[in-house]
């Protein structure tokens, strides 16, 4: 008599599939990482998540073990202790180009900052990033190829858009996460934006950081200083905006190097929230598969006569643009299962789920870190100026 056979019907079920985000920004997971990995928990991809701070508070969905850990950017020293000391088989996204170059000396927080990178690229099972160039820069700067385990994970765009615009005049919208350095040709941008502005007759909103020379060449503008996320998908998705993104592009090549990394996540947010924009002729948009109109050059003349072509078709062409399938394959539901590869890569490796155990920074210490920091940035004004930054949009 044949034995009986177990079917597959009856098998036990497989454990939820946890994941552990250490978190080393809030806005920047906001923006990247969080809707992808709260889509996957929505969609049953993955069990939940929990996320760690800087300070090793946790959060979320809690759990005793975890099939996979994340971390992205910059972790802090503990988040680094934990890591090295745990040694969880993890995945890691960069989103900008963290790992510092020649102007970078042995000593002082960004040496430590790039330690923190390289060593996060050179030990994670799977690296993810939204550029070609920017997995392309690291590799040479690391001195080590990713091979099969650097993933490309694009920027998405909003997953639903929003209703066609109806508006009768734009207005002008500049997003900037860190103050442009007021080089010549950023400058000259600034001249052909402002005589757009005054041909149209409307004003432009600046949203984030600008020096001060910048500011000066325009004559009407509303400076917001800061948005939460939310309220900036709302800006977009309700307001008449051309938006405009220069970029420079004659900087030393140690700087230089740092915007043609950067990505193309506004032209993806602009263009899934019905914005057409002008982006300067720098890699993040001419090497992006979305369309761009792009102005020729940094000349005054060329961003006048682009600003102008995109108003002349203004409402119609970033009512149009969300359509594309460029942006539809832009929607956070489907770059969220590349993130969903990237985690199953580095949970595939792993020989048994992490356990998360630790005490969190005491708040005492934490507000004296934040204190010396702050009289830091008071003292030497010029040194914070120069360190990338990032909000909503960048």
């Amino acid at each position: 008599m044949l034995s009986p056979q177990a079917s597959a019907s009856r098998r036990e079920p497989m454990r939820p599939f946890h994941v552990l985000f250490l978190q080393t920004e809030p806005l920047a997971a906001e923006v990247r990482m969080r809707p992808l990995l709260d889509l996957l928990r929505s969609q049953n991809q993955i069990g939940g998540y929990a996320v760690v701070d800087r300070d090793m508070r946790i959060g979320g969905d809690v759990a005793a073990h975890y099939d996979a850990v994340v971390t992205h950017r910059n972790p802090s020293t503990r988040q680094m202790a934990w890591l090295k000391r745990t040694a969880p088989r993890f995945a890691y996204d960069i989103d900008d180009l963290l790992l510092g170059g020649a102007d970078v000396g042995p000593r002082g927080r960004r040496a430590a900052e790039s330690r923190s990178v390289a060593w996060c690229l050179s030990n994670a099972q799977c690296v993810t990033a939204p550029s070609r160039r920017l997995i392309s820069t690291l590799e040479t700067r690391l001195g080590e190829t990713l091979g099969g385990r650097g993933l490309l994970v694009l920027n998405a765009g909003a997953e639903t858009p929003p209703p066609r615009k109806t508006f009768d005049r734009p207005r002008l919208l500049w997003v900037s996460s860190a103050a442009l350095p007021a080089s010549d040709d950023i400058l000259s941008v600034c001249k052909g934006i402002d005589a757009a502005l005054r041909a149209i007759d409307t004003d432009i909103v600046l949203l984030g950081r600008f020096a001060p020379d910048v500011r000066g060449q325009f004559g009407r503008y509303e400076h917001i200083s800061r948005l939460s996320h939310a309220q900036y998908r709302t800006l977009l998705a309700q307001s008449p905006f051309i938006a405009v993104a220069p970029l420079p592009m004659r900087l030393p090549p140690d700087q230089q190097a740092f915007f043609d990394c950067k990505s193309d996540l506004k032209a993806a947010e602009y263009g899934s929230s019905r914005i057409e924009a002008v982006y300067s002729s720098a890699p993040p948009y001419i090497e992006s598969d979305l369309p761009c109109c792009i102005a020729p050059t940094n000349s005054a003349a060329d961003w006048q006569r682009s600003i102008l072509a995109v108003a002349g078709r203004f409402p119609r062409g970033g009512n149009e643009l969300a359509e594309q399938a460029a942006f539809i394959a832009r929607r956070p539901s489907v770059i969220a299962l590349r993130l969903l590869a990237a985690l199953s890569q580095a949970q595939n490796t792993a020989e048994r789920p992490v356990a998360f155990r630790a005490r969190p920074t005491p708040a005492v210490f934490r507000n004296i870190e934040r204190g010396f920091r702050g009289l830091r940035a008071k003292l030497f004004p010029e040194r914070s100026a120069r360190r990338p930054g990032r909000r909503d949009g960048s």
